[in-house]
């Protein structure tokens, strides 16, 4: 017995519908900077995702007809261009802030006293990790 595509398509359709939620509440928390929400909806997430793959498969498998999740597909998209835009933009902040700690830990590193005896100082370049000898 094959399975009845109409069905599929409505499990599809949910499948959708949950993973859209949890992407919402995902962009929700990266937009208000709560990286903590945001790491405990991965396990949701994924969950969500593999759903979504299996209920895909099932409806191409019963023969479902594209044009039936068209709309709900297409409004899919959209959240996921945003939640990519998001995550990005989340990344690249958190990188920016772990560069601002290094570079504040390497100039604090670069001051004391020398192997001569003197005290030394070095400038630090670019906000990387430096190494120099006062030797």
């Amino acid at each position: 017995m094959s399975a009845d595509p109409e069905k599929e398509a409505i499990r599809s359709i949910r499948a959708v519908a949950k993973l859209k939620a949890t992407l919402e509440a995902e962009n929700a928390a990266l937009r208000a900077g709560k990286p903590e929400i945001v790491a405990a909806l991965l396990a949701e997430k994924t969950q969500n995702i593999d759903a979504l793959d299996e209920a895909l498969r099932r409806f191409a498998g019963a023969g479902g007809d594209r044009q039936r999740l068209e709309a709900a597909i297409a409004e899919f998209g959209e959240l996921i261009n945003e939640n990519q835009a998001l995550l990005e933009s989340s990344v690249e902040a958190q990188t920016q802030f772990i560069q601002l700690i290094v570079s504040n830990a390497d100039e604090e590193a670069a001051k004391g006293y020398g192997a001569s005896g003197h005290y030394a100082s070095t400038a630090t370049q670019g906000g990387g990790l430096t190494l120099s000898s006062d030797v």
